[in-house]
């Protein structure tokens, strides 16, 4: 089990130059205490022009020790200071997240398309054998679910497909996620859950 804490900010008209290097700023904090840290940019779909950042650790002890540290930090303290005289972005989060069926590879593979599904808690072991279905489908992907901890939405599950660039996602969509195999274990998905919501993001 991996455990995520993500924020998304989305800049200010005329202030993303301000919102990203804040954004890096906090990256190096919660790199220095100890977590696995992303910076990405949503470029398509849910949350579209914000930026993300991502923190994984491989337990709940970790993930709130590094939050303890990060939240302790004088370095933390000072960019929340400066977001307040003069706030470059809107702030969404942080949430906390666990990995429900294999595991982040943002190193390998920097684009992530997300989509999200609405389910009903008892249907989520059913889900995650689709995900282990879906996995078979191709060696070149990396398929990830995940499960909220701490979140406004707790109804929802992530399946996430990870993909080594923009282009490489397209290729897989036309030779994956275009196939009658694929098609039909979206329609056993359908069954399980409501697909909401789908987003595109990379890392900068």
């Amino acid at each position: 089990m991996t455990v995520v804490i993500a924020a998304a900010v989305k800049p200010i008209i005329g202030k993303s130059q301000l919102a990203e290097e804040r954004v890096r700023k906090v990256a190096e904090i919660y790199d220095h205490h100890g977590g696995k840290v992303r910076v990405a940019r949503v470029i398509m779909g849910m949350y579209a022009g914000s930026m993300l950042l991502q923190t994984a650790t491989p337990d709940f002890t970790t993930a709130t020790s590094v939050m303890s540290g990060v939240m302790d930090d004088d370095a933390y303290q000072q960019v929340m200071q400066e977001r307040e005289a003069n706030p470059g972005a809107e702030m969404m989060g942080p949430f906390m997240f666990r990995t429900i069926y294999g595991d982040i590879a943002w190193d390998t593979h920097p684009v992530s398309q997300m989509r999200i599904y609405q389910i009903p808690r008892k249907n989520i072991p059913a889900a995650v054998s689709i995900l282990g279905e879906v996995d078979a489908l191709t060696e070149d992907v990396k398929v990830v679910g995940i499960a909220p901890v701490v979140s406004e939405d707790m109804t929802i599950i992530h399946a996430t497909y990870q993909f080594k660039s923009i282009s490489h996602w397209g290729e897989e969509i036309d030779k994956v996620g275009m196939s009658e195999e694929f098609q039909q274990l979206v329609n056993k998905a359908n069954d399980l859950g409501t697909l909401v919501s789908s987003g595109v993001y990379m890392t900068i």
